[in-house]
């Protein structure tokens, strides 16, 4: 259920290059997205909100971040470079609005736009990496999705210890510094191909996306990763365990940052180990196993308590599983979508499955307030083992043009 590798070409310097500046500016991205779920349990109670709120307002978020990844393929002609370096620096922007805001309505406005202007991300970085390195699609993604992890990784200690000395609002303000840094650096630094961005807009495309969308192929992928979304990393599990940590064990701030640095550390060995895995031995066998694993460390880590070894090792590997699933599945994505244009069938990929998966962030929300935190991980977890069910539906063929041919 993997389309054919071709034969390898060797890593330039070039080739390296690339890859780290678009994981760099993944990592960027990440410190946001990390930063923040460690202000939720403390912004609650200042703002006298609840977990259905602010589940609300993340689910509203992921839903609209989504949905505009689809709008990439209108600029899909304009250079990765510019659109990952704004990106960043508006990062900073919002980060900082969101530290100064006087109310939870402007925390969760700070939010939104932070949302929007960080929506490039994911389809421009995924594309240009899956166009250039098409034989190690699983490979470059995991290293992609490696690149944020490594920036969400080196954030929980840090903030906590800020958090702890002066407030949430300082750490998020500390966040956006590097953010803005880094977003001049890849101005400064990243480069791209002309001809390559030409290429991926004219002569790459044979097939439109919407006949992609159309086979099988790509149409278990994205339903498997809408379902998925009730257990993957990106979102729920950066959102949610903090919050588990600090509101449901009673457990005190630094001890809450190292056991979340505990799960970042398995998120940034899981998707590199997966990847490479996959690319030898076939990426569906290796999402399946994923999944299982995944679901059942994503129940266990709700059932564990205070007990910290348990949730230290718990915590290892929903880092490794949870996190490892969004690149292999991005690996089938663009399998499935071989022949159509790359950046606007990331696009469409990251509006459906994240806009309509964002869904579940708001119910898992609802679900911690009126159930408790253990029904929230089993659900997390049954997420997974649904979606295993769904892939089994995959066609033994993940290429769409083979598929659009027949």
């Amino acid at each position: 259920m993997t389309t054919a590798t071709t034969e390898r070409r060797r890593w330039s310097r070039a080739d390296r290059e690339l890859v780290g500046l678009v994981s760099f500016s993944h990592a960027l991205q990440h410190i946001y997205v990390a930063v923040l779920p460690l202000t939720y349990p403390l912004a609650v109670v200042e703002f006298h909100t609840s977990y259905t709120a602010l589940g609300v307002l993340l689910g509203v978020v992921a839903a609209v971040g989504g949905l505009l990844q689809g709008a990439a393929f209108l600029y899909q002609r304009v250079s990765a470079r510019l659109v990952l370096a704004l990106q960043n620096v508006l990062m900073a922007a919002t980060a900082v609005m969101i530290a100064l805001a006087p109310s939870f309505a402007l925390f969760g406005a700070g939010r939104f736009l932070g949302s929007v202007v960080s929506s490039p991300q994911h389809p421009v970085g995924n594309a240009v990496l899956a166009r250039a390195f098409p034989e190690r699609s699983g490979t470059v993604l995991s290293w992609h999705t490696t690149g944020g992890n490594v920036g969400t990784l080196v954030v929980p200690l840090i903030a906590s210890l800020v958090i702890a000395r002066w407030g949430w609002r300082t750490a998020v303000i500390v966040a956006a510094i590097p953010i803005a840094l880094g977003g001049v650096l890849l101005l400064l630094r990243m480069r791209e191909s002309g001809t390559e961005r030409h290429r991926s807009a004219t002569v790459e495309a044979p097939l439109t996306v919407g006949q992609v969308l159309r086979t099988r192929g790509a149409a278990v992928v994205l339903v498997a990763s809408t379902i998925a979304a009730g257990g993957r990393g990106l979102g729920v599990v950066n959102g949610y365990v903090p919050a588990y940590l600090a509101s449901g064990l009673h457990l005190d701030q630094l001890l809450v940052g190292v056991i979340f640095t505990v799960v970042l550390a398995g998120s940034v060995v899981g998707p590199v180990a997966s990847g490479l895995v996959a690319d030898r031995v076939g990426r569906w066998v290796v999402v399946v196993i994923t999944y299982i694993c995944g679901g059942a460390a994503l129940a266990a880590f709700g059932m564990t308590g205070p007990n910290v070894l348990l949730l230290l090792l718990f915590g290892l590997l929903v880092g490794v599983f949870a996190y490892a699933e969004s690149p292999l599945l991005q690996a089938l994505w663009a399998d499935a979508t071989r022949g159509a244009p790359q950046q606007a069938a990331f696009g469409a990929y990251f509006a459906i499955s994240y806009g309509a998966g964002s869904a579940w962030i708001a119910i898992l929300g609802w679900t911690i307030d009126h159930l408790g935190f253990t029904a929230s991980f089993w659900i997390m977890g049954a997420s997974f083992v649904v979606a295993t069910a769904v892939l089994m539906l995959a066609p033994s063929r993940m290429s769409a043009a083979t598929t659009a041919r027949a």
